[in-house]
C-alpha cells in the first residue's frame, strides 16, 4: 500500500516542471491559485497517516521527542515513505508561496525565481531563506527608488592638474579626517599593526616563529596587521552606509569589544605557546577561550553584513554609484572568499588542505575591499561618463571574483597557489585584467583636462 501512494506521490512532479520551466503558462497559473498540488500531496498522506497511526497507536508520538526514536521509527518502511511525502507536501506549499508572492509582486526576474524553486525542489529551507533574503533585498531597492536619486555624491571629483602628490595629500587629508572621528576603532586598527610588527620583530630577536608547543608568531603577526588594516578599510566607507547615531554607536561598540578579545587571545596565547583557536596542548579554559574565539569571527561577519547591507541597499543610479557597485563585488569577494575560507579554516581546525594553504583565498577575498574601490573612485575623479565608468567597474569586478574562483579551485584541490594549473591561469589572466582596468581607470584620471577644481577625495566626513 505505501509502496503504491509513493507512486502516486510522484505525479506532483509536474506540478514542480510547470512553476520551474513555464512560470506564465495559464495552466501553471490555474493549478497555482487552485493548489492542486500541495492539496493532492495532503489527501495522499492523509490515506497514508491514519492506518498508520491505527496500528501503531499514540504511542508513536512519544518517539518524535528524541533522536533514537526518530531513528527508530524511520528505520519501517512505512514510517519512512510516509515522512517523506509528509515533506513533498510541505515542499510543495513552500514552492507555490513563493510562486504565488513573486508572481503578484515580481520581487524577482522570473528565470531567477526559477532557479529559487529548483533549489526549493531540491533541498528545501536553503530554496525558502534564499527567496526570503532576495525578496528583501529587492524589497529594500524598491523603498529608495521611491526617493529621489542622489546628486550630492560622497566621493567627489578631484582635478590631477596640480599634480598626484597634491592628490595624494588631499586623499590623506580626508581619510584622516575620517580616522579622527573614529579615534577609538582608528586606535584599535592601529594597535593590530603594532602588535603585529612586535611580532615581526620578536622572530627576527628570537631567530625563529616557533614558540613550542604550537605557537607560530608568524601566525599571530599577519593577523594582528590583516585585521588592522581591515578596520581601517572599514572605516573609510562608513559614511555611505549612512548610520543613525545610535546604529553607529551600537557597531562601533561591537566591533571593539570583539577585536580587542580577538587580539589579545591571539596574542597572549601565542605568547603561551598555544593555538589561539585550535589548542591541543592547553587546558579546558584554552579551548573554551578557542570556541569564543569562533564565534568572535561570526560576530565580525554579521557587523560587516550589517555595514554591508546599509551600503547596498542605496540606490545605485544617484552620484555614488560607481563606488557602490565596485563595493557589492568587494561584498561578494569578501562573503564568498574570504569569510567562507575562515569558516572552512575553523572546520577542518587549520589553514592547510593536502599541500596547499587556504590563507591566499582567505587574503584575496579581503583584498577586494581595496582594490576594487580604488577603481571606482578613479574613475570618479576621471568624471568619465556613466555608461563607461559602469562597464570599467563591471569589468574589475568579474576579474577580481575570477580570480578568487580560480584560487579557491586551487585550494579546493589541495595544490599550493604557486604551482601551475589551469585554476592558477584563470586567477592569474584574472589578476591581469584587473590590473588593466585599474591602468585604464588611473591614466583617464590623469588625463581628464576638464575635472572639476578638487574638493573631496573619500567619503565625506
Amino acid at each position: 500500500m505505501y509502496m503504491t501512494l509513493f507512486s502516486i506521490a510522484g505525479v506532483a512532479m509536474i506540478g514542480w516542471l510547470l512553476l520551474i520551466l513555464l512560470p506564465t503558462f495559464r495552466v501553471t497559473r490555474w493549478i497555482a491559485e487552485r493548489a492542486v498540488f500541495p492539496i493532492f500531496l495532503s489527501i495522499i498522506y492523509l490515506a497514508g497517516i491514519v492506518p498508520l497511526f491505527a496500528r501503531l497507536g499514540p504511542g508513536m508520538m512519544r518517539d518524535f521527542g528524541n533522536a533514537e526514536g526518530v531513528l527508530r521509527l524511520l528505520a519501517m518502511p512505512d514510517v519512512a515513505l510516509v515522512a517523506w511525502i509528509h515533506i513533498l507536501a510541505f515542499d510543495q506549499a513552500v514552492a507555490l508561496w513563493i510562486y504565488r508572492d513573486n508572481m503578484r509582486e515580481r520581487w524577482l526576474p522570473l528565470p531567477v525565481q526559477s532557479v529559487v524553486l529548483f533549489t526549493t525542489l531540491m533541498f528545501g529551507p536553503v530554496g525558502l531563506l534564499a527567496y526570503l533574503a532576495l525578496r528583501g533585498l529587492s524589497r529594500s531597492r524598491r523603498t529608495a527608488h521611491a526617493e529621489p536619486a542622489e546628486t550630492t555624491p560622497t566621493v567627489d571629483r578631484i582635478s590631477a592638474r596640480d599634480g598626484v602628490v597634491t592628490a595624494a595629500r588631499l586623499a590623506v587629508s580626508r581619510a584622516m579626517a575620517l580616522y579622527r572621528r573614529e579615534r577609538v576603532l582608528t586606535a584599535l586598527a592601529l594597535l593590530g599593526i603594532v602588535l603585529g610588527m612586535g611580532c615581526a620583530a620578536a622572530i627576527v630577536v628570537r631567530g625563529g616563529e616557533f614558540v613550542a608547543p604550537e605557537g607560530h608568531l608568524q601566525k599571530a603577526m599577519t593577523f594582528d596587521i590583516a585585521v588592522g588594516i581591515y578596520l581601517l578599510t572599514l572605516i573609510l566607507f562608513l559614511p555611505l552606509a549612512r548610520f543613525s547615531a545610535r546604529g553607529l554607536m551600537a557597531w562601533r561598540t561591537a566591533n571593539v569589544v570583539l577585536v580587542a578579545y580577538a587580539f589579545a587571545l591571539e596574542n597572549v596565547q601565542i605568547a603561551r605557546g598555544l593555538d589561539p583557536r585550535f589548542t591541543r596542548a592547553g587546558a579546558v579554559a584554552d579551548q573554551i577561550l578557542g570556541g569564543v574565539f569562533f564565534l568572535t569571527a561570526v560576530g565580525l561577519i554579521v557587523l560587516f553584513a550589517v555595514q554591508a547591507w546599509k551600503i547596498l541597499r542605496r540606490r545605485m543610479d544617484g552620484a555614488d554609484g560607481a563606488l557602490l557597485l565596485s563595493l557589492r563585488y568587494a561584498a561578494v569577494a569578501t562573503f564568498g572568499a574570504a569569510f567562507a575560507s575562515g569558516l572552512w579554516m575553523s572546520t577542518v581546525a587549520g589553514s592547510r588542505v593536502g599541500e596547499g594553504s587556504i590563507l591566499p583565498l582567505h587574503a584575496i577575498g579581503f583584498h577586494g575591499l581595496q582594490a576594487l574601490p580604488v577603481v571606482a573612485i578613479l574613475l570618479t575623479w576621471a568624471g568619465m561618463d556613466g555608461a563607461r565608468t559602469r562597464g570599467l567597474v563591471h569589468a574589475a569586478g568579474l576579474a577580481w571574483l575570477a580570480a578568487c574562483a580560480g584560487i579557491a579551485w586551487q585550494t579546493v584541490a589541495g595544490r599550493p597557489v604557486l604551482e601551475p594549473s589551469p585554476g592558477m591561469v584563470v586567477a592569474a589572466g584574472a589578476l591581469l585584467a584587473w590590473a588593466c582596468v585599474a591602468v585604464i581607470a588611473g591614466r583617464a584620471w590623469l588625463r581628464a583636462d576638464a575635472a572639476a577644481p578638487a574638493r573631496s577625495v573619500l567619503p565625506a566626513t
